[in-house]
């Protein structure tokens, strides 16, 4: 009798866990957006903001929901090289993250020929990212900030700001998220082919709908960097934000 911990070691499982850890980090992506895009708001909301989580359930909750974004990760990443591997050793087109030949359908483009690259631009960039931001004050201080109750909290909307006025480090993160939107763009579909929920009518629009979510997260998280590198004394000034 073949074991649940068998049906994960076999190809089809490995994607099976590839589409499942791939959509988590999806809505982590869309998450972390709609945090980040507290940056326009100004000093106040995206710093109250990062302080809300990093004392939501005493300050243990962002732990869990670190280790559990850590664990997906290294899941999605081990099982995508096994998977690129054992594909590129079969020599036959069968896609990332895709399970069997999905009904005769499978995309070949230029983001699904080159996912294991983009990925791992991505991950080199996501621990550049860690580094820079939630471990900041190993690189200097970190000012306070005085909420409107009157709380301390880390000057977090200050550290983003001043990294994104460096030209350098907005080149890389410009970089890296068109390598971010050119695997989501094959990722969001290809994972809910994995998981079996696509069927010959739906197929299409997924590759739609995937493609079209891809480049909103691209050009979503591009906002902040460009927009915060142009109108810099903007955000730097006063309560921040966006205020022309």
């Amino acid at each position: 009798m073949t074991t649940f911990a068998t049906a994960l070691r076999s190809s089809l499982g490995k994607k099976y866990l590839m589409g499942f850890t791939g959509l988590v980090w999806v809505g982590f992506t869309v998450g972390h957006l709609i945090g980040n895009l507290l940056l326009f708001a100004g000093r106040e909301p995206f710093n109250a903001y990062a302080y809300f989580l990093e004392s939501l359930g005493h300050g243990m909750a962002i732990y869990v929901a670190e280790a559990a974004l850590i664990a997906t990760l290294a899941i999605h990443v081990i099982n995508g090289i096994q998977v690129a591997l054992a594909d590129k050793s079969a020599a036959r087109p069968v896609g990332y993250a895709m399970s069997g030949n999905a009904g005769g359908r499978s995309r070949k483009s230029l983001a699904s020929k080159n996912m294991i690259w983009t990925g791992s631009l991505i991950l080199a960039f996501l621990v550049l990212h860690i580094a820079t931001f939630k471990f900041a004050h190993l690189w200097g201080p970190v000012e306070q900030f005085k909420l409107h109750d009157g709380t301390q909290v880390k000057d977090l909307y200050g550290v983003v700001v001043t990294r994104f006025s460096y030209g350098p480090y907005v080149l890389i993160y410009t970089v890296a998220m068109a390598m971010l939107g050119m695997h989501l763009s094959h990722g969001i579909w290809s994972a809910f082919q994995s998981l079996g929920l696509l069927t010959k009518k739906t197929f299409p629009l997924a590759v739609s709908l995937g493609t079209v979510a891809a480049a909103l997260l691209t050009v979503g998280f591009l906002m902040l960097p460009l927009t915060i590198f142009v109108l810099n004394q903007t955000f730097q000034n006063g309560p921040g934000g966006l205020h022309l």
